[in-house]
């Protein structure tokens, strides 16, 4: 019996449509990377764009984006282990082979992702978080969310309680002149070489970067985990009504916007106390993973009340090719800002950005409407799959499709 990706008849529209907002966050989020030396400049203690529209362009970015959807992405790929392993059982195939050699696959593309295009890829961890789920995936559903909450919890908790030491310790302003002059020079050699620089220079600095952002590997597994496996437990689960979407909803908007909003009250002390950095932490690392699941069950409450069906569509056709117009951002971005593109890294801020990850995102759209009526998936997806299930994969429809 060939085991296959699913068809048409088989997605779950509303995942599809996760994928898409997701992919549309992460693009805001990652925008400030692909313009500007973001790590260094979310380091310094003193806003680097202190114009008042980039100022609250980057609070509101930290409210409702960041940290928020790469780990609804990471929910979805939970629930999508669990259903390639049931598909699996069901049709008495082995799962465990080809789920390794998919996950390889996907760390080959994010290998490439990272030497070519930009530093900031998470692919690389998804293909690793994935094989950690060989270890959960079989557990009961009981077990999966409360071992996911549990260890966020305990991974927020942490990580908060190391930022409020370093702050009341004295060592963060003991320190802070010198970590601000070390940042802006990060800043001035970022800008440097990838407005001006060759590519091979270019390559060389994507490398560093990201071996300095991946530097607390361990922190970044415990952290993206239990999104996995709240995802796995959705998916075993698979059936809420709405009264248990309503609950959810109610408690995730107490627990995910109820964490990140100190991060806004406390933004006039940054740099000053470690009541602004205490308050990031825990918002950033708590808050966003229920952000993100008050944002799932917010769009599953309105996919089913049948409102902004056409709009959801939209997010359904990006969706639907989630992989490859997530890559396909990167290049995008970097042809616009790197020295080989347009150059203009390091001239825009935050406000700037949102506009230009507006104006991508909506050609992708567009773009995933036409591919999608034509194809049965995104031609990157296409070659994942292909190569995953060992056999060219069926690409082009017969006739145009108005799915």
């Amino acid at each position: 019996m060939n085991w296959r990706p699913v068809g048409d008849q088989e997605r779950i529209q509303s995942l599809d449509i996760m994928r898409g907002i997701a992919i549309f966050g992460i693009l805001l989020v990652n925008m400030k990377s692909f313009s500007g030396p973001d790590s260094p400049i979310r380091a310094l203690s003193y806003e680097y764009f202190d114009e008042p529209y980039n100022v609250w362009t980057n609070v509101l970015l930290e409210f409702f984006v960041q940290g928020n959807f790469i780990t609804m992405f990471s929910f979805l790929f939970g629930f999508g282990i669990v259903l390639m392993a049931e598909r699996a059982k069901a049709k008495n195939m082995r799962f465990v082979p080809v789920f390794l050699r998919r996950q390889f696959v996907l760390l080959l593309f994010g290998i490439l992702h990272v030497l070519f295009f930009w530093y900031g890829d998470i692919l690389i961890m998804y293909a690793i978080v994935g094989l950690f789920m060989l270890i959960f995936y079989r557990l009961n559903k009981k077990v999966l969310i409360i071992t996911g909450f549990v260890l966020i919890t305990l991974y927020s908790l942490f990580m908060t309680t190391l930022t409020y030491d370093y702050w009341t310790s004295g060592a963060a302003l003991s320190y802070q002149s010198a970590q601000n002059e070390f940042n802006e020079q990060e800043i001035f050699q970022s800008i440097e070489v990838y407005s001006e620089g060759t590519y091979l220079e270019i390559m060389k600095e994507r490398i560093r970067e990201w071996g300095d952002l991946n530097r607390y590997f361990l922190f970044f597994i415990a952290g993206l985990l239990p999104m996995f496996l709240f995802g796995a437990y959705a998916a075993k689960k698979r059936t809420f009504t709405n009264k248990e979407l309503w609950k959810i909803w109610l408690l995730t908007l107490i627990l995910g916007p109820g964490s990140k909003i100190f991060a806004v009250i406390f933004f006039p002390s940054k740099g000053e106390d470690w009541r602004y950095e205490t308050a990031m932490s825990w918002g950033y690392e708590f808050g966003g993973a229920m952000m993100s699941i008050f944002y799932i069950s917010s769009i599953v409450l309105l996919y089913r009340s049948g409102r902004y069906k056409r709009l959801f569509n939209y997010f359904q056709f990006t969706g639907r090719m989630a992989f490859t117009n997530y890559l396909t951002q990167s290049i995008i971005a970097t042809t616009i800002f790197y020295s080989y593109g347009l150059g203009l890294y390091g001239e825009f801020g935050p406000f700037v950005g949102v506009i230009f990850a507006c104006v991508i995102f909506a050609i992708q759209v567009l773009f995933s409407k036409w591919w999608i009526e034509r194809y049965y998936m995104g031609p990157l997806e296409w070659v994942w799959r292909s190569l995953t299930y060992g056999r060219k994969q069926r690409l082009k429809r017969q006739e145009i499709s108005n799915v």
